[in-house]
């Protein structure tokens, strides 16, 4: 009883604090995490750039999707490649993706059947933002070279831990900002798909500046918000983190 009124006392503190930006507006992420044969999944890069990219670029210039993208691994577990797409519409996201697997499925059949062979597995999953640098459509749209995504296993306490994440880490992460030690960041919420509850995701200028930011960001949180730390480390209390190259979007 005691913690739990230490840490009501503590977030009641950071009320009056710079969080995270208001969620005025969501994004929604549809994510494919492949498994990829690793002698092979260049040639991944090749189609995802000459078959997929120019149709969700169509729906993008319609305005039905606000970004999307592709991912490949430089650091971190078994997911080799991601490919994502984000909108502030779930229903206008449903039905973009359905056509996308219409077209190539028509017209693609030969690049889909040599993918897929390639990364021949893979996990879905549908995120929703929760808070961010920025409004999260634009996170998404403007993103630099490398990113780093940490995905957490949280118990049934989850909202008590977006709470601290956005009164007690965002004003920290906030700051990084403003200094130019990371591009943006961005915490999701699981909607469907696997295991993982929760993912941070940062970006920066390149792999250096992204690992050099992760020491720092976690260093400084010690420093500043040691009790919520360690309450946010109880309930999410498991992770995976990955490095991305995102040098394929520019």
């Amino acid at each position: 009883m005691k913690a739990q009124l230490n840490l009501t006392l503590a977030l009641a503190a950071l009320v009056m604090a710079p969080a995270a930006f208001a969620q005025d507006e969501q994004a929604t992420v549809f994510a494919a995490y492949y498994r990829c044969n690793q002698a092979q999944e260049a040639r991944t890069d090749t189609i995802w750039q000459e078959v997929i990219a120019p149709i969700w670029q169509r729906h993008q210039d319609a305005g039905r999707i606000s970004a999307y993208g592709w991912a490949r691994h430089w650091a971190g577990g078994a997911w080799r490649r991601i490919a994502y797409t984000v909108g502030s519409d779930l229903e206008t996201l449903v039905d973009v993706r359905s056509e996308f697997i219409q077209e190539v499925q028509q017209n693609h059949q030969a690049e889909m059947r040599e993918f897929n062979s390639i990364c021949s597995s893979h996990d879905d999953y549908i995120w929703n933002s929760v808070a961010a640098s920025e409004p999260p459509l634009e996170v998404a749209q403007d993103r630099p070279g490398a990113g780093l995504s940490s995905y957490m296993l949280c118990d049934s306490r989850e909202g008590q831990a977006d709470e601290i994440f956005q009164t007690a880490f965002a004003p920290i992460m906030n700051r990084h900002v403003q200094a130019g030690d990371v591009n943006s960041w961005l915490w999701l919420q699981h909607s469907v798909g696997g295991w993982y509850r929760r993912a941070l995701v940062l970006d920066a200028v390149d792999y250096k500046a992204i690992l050099n930011y992760w020491n720092k960001l976690w260093e400084d949180i010690e420093a500043e918000q040691p009790e919520l730390l360690r309450e946010f480390a109880a309930i999410c209390n498991t992770h995976a983190d990955y490095v991305w190259d995102l040098s394929l979007n520019q």
